[in-house]
């Protein structure tokens, strides 16, 4: 698999361009980068300043980029597999001069890394990248970044590469006491290295939820608009953590041929993704998480053109180390040998 990062296109090119010019016109009109006039929109946090004060405490203040995929079929003559051809995005980011970590999820209740399979359902990946630099920002700095997506899944494939910023976190208890997953990812990057030292950890699922919220009462009470109070309710202990993110940016097939947003003047179809950390629970659990987030979408009015999936990550994803179009190889030498590590164990019972 190529890892070269250096990609251009003058169609993606122009994409980006036209991408920013809308951007910028929506913001001479009164509208925030989702189109939605700013008078009527507040930032999404829960109502008590108390609240408000300590999350901000807890949030990382960069980039949390979510990349999701409604279309993974379709012919594409550079890479043998869809899977493959996110992978190197993915190795391409790494060049980003802000990039912190990736963490690359595939949903669950499907077999893992299937790089030949040509039938892939809808979101069975979805992207998790993290960069210490402004939401508004990221794609400007580094050109590649949408470049190398444009070429590697070329249409019919859909996707949606979403900008976002943390602005709010609903914790159990003290889970949450030394912050997001991605603040302490920052935290933990070594200064010589630039290495992550923390990762996520492949066996915990996670509820991710992008859709579109245009009332700001929605967002500010989003623990129950969204559904979370619920699934803390249902899922008890497994519940550990639900993080708030407001998109700044999107770009992608998914937000430019999105034909409802664009007769609404709106410039994405996504306003906000929640991130929410389950335990190490059953798939069968993980669905019932998934319908309950649903439901309350549904009750709401919200759930049209929403994404609602469980995920596990695969692959933690640092600056340096394993090319990526090597990481299912890795983990599965891996696997085996966990396996192998087991039988001998139990043989000696």
């Amino acid at each position: 698999m190529a890892t070269t990062s250096a990609l251009t296109t003058s169609s993606s090119s122009k994409m980006f361009e036209r991408r920013t010019m809308n951007i910028t016109s929506a913001r001479q009109k009164g509208m925030t980068a989702f189109g939605v006039k700013n008078e009527k929109r507040r930032s999404a946090r829960k109502c008590s300043a108390e609240s408000s004060s300590s999350s901000s405490s807890l949030v990382f203040d960069g980039t949390s980029m979510f990349t999701i995929y409604s279309e993974l079929n379709g012919e594409n003559v550079i890479f043998p597999s869809f899977l493959e051809s996110a992978l190197h995005v993915c190795e391409v980011s790494r060049s980003h001069p802000d990039y912190i970590s990736a963490h690359f999820h595939e949903k669950v209740g499907t077999d893992q890394f299937k790089q030949l399979d040509k039938n892939l359902p809808p979101h069975q990946y979805m992207n998790y990248t993290l960069f210490d630099s402004p939401p508004e920002e990221v794609f400007s700095r580094f050109d590649d970044l949408f470049d190398s997506s444009d070429i590697a899944h070329p249409s019919p494939q859909k996707y949606a590469m979403l900008s976002a910023s943390e602005v709010d976190v609903y914790p159990k208890n003290d889970a949450a006491v030394e912050g997001t997953f991605a603040k302490r990812a920052k935290e933990s990057v070594d200064k010589e290295t630039k290495l992550t030292k923390i990762g996520l950890n492949d066996r915990n699922v996670a509820i991710v939820v992008a859709l579109k919220c245009d009332n700001a009462l929605d967002a500010e009470n989003w623990v129950q608009t969204f559904g979370i109070g619920n699934l803390e309710k249902q899922l008890k202990k497994n519940f550990q953590l639900a993080v708030l993110h407001e998109v700044k940016l999107g770009l992608g097939p998914m937000v430019e041929n999105d034909e409802a947003s664009q007769a609404e003047g709106d410039a994405t179809p996504f306003t906000h993704v929640v991130y929410a950390s389950l335990g190490e629970v059953e798939d069968s659990i993980a669905n019932d998480a998934v319908s309950l987030v649903q439901q309350a979408l549904v009750a709401e009015g919200i759930a049209d053109g929403s994404v609602v999936h469980a995920f596990k990550c695969a692959f933690n994803i640092a600056k340096k180390g394993t090319p990526c179009g090597a990481l299912p190889a890795a983990r599965e030498i891996q696997k085996r040998k966990e396996e192998n590590e087991q039988a001998r164990k139990n043989n000696k019972f």
